[in-house]
């Protein structure tokens, strides 16, 4: 039995300061749970229209659903009754599963080269179908579902620098639950009052903290954002720029496995990540 992808995805739902007229004040996870429940369907062009069902409940916040998109595809098949081999049009419907934890907004999708060549088309898709459902348009938010990165290279790298000159990251409107006290909800209220979804610090100096650095580096990926930055690696060397890769983590699994055991995995490596 083989090994199946998982990449991580935080799903997110960025409040404008004002909410839409009598629209209600559902939390982030209200917004996702009722936005899936919907089973929205998407065009995205005259031959392909993507859906989203098989919606799975573990317990009142997390389980499982379906992606998947229809297309009109040429079959050859072979008539019987003329003996001729013919072409003939049908339905196409490949799709892959995608694990949540409403929660905390935590997405593993299935990677699934039949529907798509990477996870993140899959990421896109998901962001249409929900942001065409009224749930999300009568509430006024928008909706992102941003890769998870693995700080770990960066974090490493940021360790053995003699000194961080620069260190930049990135922070979206509102949304999780679990930012963090310094960086990332602060500023995610920042961004709200000033009626962005997101936005970008830079802080310079001659020798950063590198402590509170990599506290913001992991923050800045367990919330699906970005950081880099700009270190002296040996004293007396000429400073460079490092950039936390953008690629997904990444959960293995075997084939079959319950998808309760796959949560539990990705909650295992988003607490990684986390720190």
């Amino acid at each position: 039995m083989g090994l199946k992808e998982y990449h991580l995805y935080r799903a997110k739902f960025i409040k404008p300061a004002q909410l839409p007229l009598l629209a209600e004040n559902k939390t982030s996870a209200q917004l996702f749970l009722d936005s899936i429940n919907d089973k929205p369907e998407f065009t995205l062009n005259a031959f392909s229209e993507w859906h989203l069902g098989n919606v799975h409940y573990l317990d009142e916040f997390s389980g499982s659903f379906a992606v998947g998109k229809t297309t009109t595809t040429t079959v050859e098949r072979f008539d019987k009754e003329t003996g001729n081999f013919i072409d003939q049009l049908d339905d196409s419907s490949p799709y892959t599963v995608i694990i949540f934890d409403s929660s905390i907004g935590l997405l593993g999708i299935a990677k699934k080269s039949k529907l798509a060549p990477d996870a993140s088309v899959i990421s896109r898709r998901v962001v249409d179908l929900l942001s065409s459902t009224d749930t999300i348009i009568n509430a006024g938010v928008e909706v992102r579902i941003d890769v998870i990165p693995d700080p770990l290279d960066f974090i490493e790298k940021l360790r053995g620098a003699y000194s961080i000159r620069k260190f930049k990251a990135t922070f979206t409107g509102p949304n999780p639950v679990d930012a963090d006290e310094l960086f990332q909800k602060p500023l995610s209220v920042y961004a709200q009052q000033m009626g962005a979804v997101s936005g970008t610090l830079e802080v310079t100096g001659d020798t950063l903290n590198e402590k509170v650095a990599e506290l913001v580096a992991k923050s800045s990926a367990a919330t699906g954002n970005t950081a880099s930055a700009t270190v002296v690696p040996i004293e007396g060397k000429k400073a460079k720029n490092i950039k936390m890769k953008g690629e997904a983590v990444v959960v293995n699994v075997e084939e079959g496995a319950e998808i309760s055991e796959i949560l539990e995995q990705m909650k295992d490596e988003y607490s990684r990540v986390r720190g």
